[in-house]
């Protein structure tokens, strides 16, 4: 019985869509027959590794250094995967875009000289082809667990461009915009999470990222007045859209 490689890269993150790898195999007796983990970023050299047939990459690209292992991981890997918020959009480390980087790095190193960074952060489809994204912070297990099974058996992820509201449809969910004024933003965001955030009666917060299949600039702007209206400030909305879907706003606003 063959088994699927699978190479962990972990770059700038928290490793919580590692840990969600971890519990998708660990909980699921044919994954953990068919899946064979041969590298791990906290673990061993990307020089040790020859081929594989998945490489996630969880993380966004932050430094020169990571930039190159990506690239060198490129050319061994069958299918590259951007797990998480991070390594889809830049994640939580964009939100220093558009600020001072030395101001940032001086108010958060002791000894700032140590540190560096590229002067932006790079989503993983900036720096090499990406096969498949799975985004959210952290990755849904699940919708993980599902793709590695595909991988198992030949075949692939069929990409899905709904938003969470369609989730919440199919969940029951009241809408929390309509029946309570709650700021959420479920329009605009990837669905895939299961409308958690909505189902505890909370607003999303758009961690699946913009969805930029179904939003453009236009629609995104009157969008982002209705937010206003509901009593959201506008730097709230900005730091949620930078932090979670960064590169995804990038490519909106370039698009016009």
């Amino acid at each position: 019985m063959r088994k699927v490689s699978v190479a962990i890269v972990k770059l700038t993150s928290c490793s919580g869509c590692i840990n969600e790898f971890l519990y998708a195999v660990a909980s699921n007796p044919e994954l953990l027959r068919r899946v064979a983990l041969v590298y791990a970023t906290e673990f061993q050299d990307l020089n040790t590794l020859e081929e594989v047939d998945v490489a996630l990459v969880e993380g966004s690209v932050a430094t020169q250094h990571q930039e190159e292992l990506v690239k060198s991981l490129r050319g061994r890997a069958r299918l590259v995967v951007a797990l998480g918020a991070c390594a889809t959009f830049g994640g939580i480390q964009a939100a220093r875009a558009g600020e001072d980087l030395r101001r940032v790095i001086l108010s958060s190193y002791p000894n700032p000289d140590f540190v560096s960074v590229l002067p932006e952060v790079k989503s993983l489809d900036r720096v090499v082809r990406v096969d498949v994204r799975l985004p959210g912070c952290p990755v849904n297990g699940d919708s993980l667990a599902r793709l590695l099974v595909k991988v198992i058996y030949g075949g692939g992820e069929a990409p899905i461009v709904e938003n969470v509201c369609s989730e919440c449809k199919r969940a029951g969910v009241q809408c929390v915009m309509v029946s309570r004024g709650v700021p959420c933003l479920g329009p605009v965001t990837f669905g895939g999470c299961g409308a958690i955030c909505p189902s505890f009666g909370r607003g999303c917060y758009g961690c699946y990222g913009l969805n930029t299949a179904l939003v453009d600039a236009e629609r995104l702007a009157k969008f982002l007045e209705v937010l206003e209206r509901l009593g959201m400030s506008r730097d709230d909305v900005d730091a949620l859209l930078k932090s979670f879907s960064y590169s995804a706003l990038a490519r909106i606003q370039t698009r016009g």
